[in-house]
């Protein structure tokens, strides 16, 4: 059900999600979706899971152990822009749920918690790839630039494409690194 919640929160926004919409799309009851779902915020965290969910499956193929750091950074901030075209809708949801953030507290905690997660891991692999760069400030400037870089591509690409998003994301990874 989480991934019918996820089509039609990136389809018609987080105010075309309703009970009935998920209900047909995942060929359930309404009753069922009500039981998973008692609200429409449940709904919107079960997409993010089922986008984070995907988001880490797609990391998982892409790190290997034998990575070095700086790979292993370059690789993750790639990711963070989402630059395969299968993967819109994860930034999609990203930009709903970072709206939804700016007016719901409780969707606001849930979205720092997720980015500070995600911003210590960039540190962690900043301070193993380049000891003498302050990780702390570093990761959160490219997380920054993801979120933005993830934003312009889900909005309008044919201003910010995949390949322009990748291409700075790795060119500011590397600067960061020398």
């Amino acid at each position: 059900m989480a991934d019918a919640v996820l089509r039609v929160l990136v389809a018609e926004g987080f105010e075309g999600v309703s009970v009935r919409k998920v209900a047909a799309l995942a060929e359930v009851s309404i009753g069922a979706v009500q039981h998973h779902f008692p609200t429409k915020d449940a709904m919107l965290a079960a997409a993010m899971d089922r986008a984070s969910a995907r988001f880490l499956a797609r990391l998982g193929e892409c790190l290997t152990a034998e990575m070095s750091a700086a790979q292993r950074l370059e690789t993750l901030s790639v990711a963070l822009v989402c630059p395969e075209p299968g993967d819109r809708d994860i930034s999609v949801a990203w930009l709903l749920r970072l709206a939804r953030a700016a007016v719901d507290g409780q969707t606001a905690i849930r979205h720092r918690q997720d980015w500070i997660r995600m911003s210590q891991w960039l540190a962690d692999l900043i301070a193993a790839a380049a000891p003498g760069v302050d990780a702390g400030p570093a990761a959160v400037e490219l997380l920054a630039l993801g979120d933005g870089l993830a934003c312009s591509v889900a909005v309008e690409p044919e201003r910010v494409s995949p390949a322009l998003a990748e291409r700075i994301v790795r060119e500011h990874v590397r600067r960061l690194l020398n």
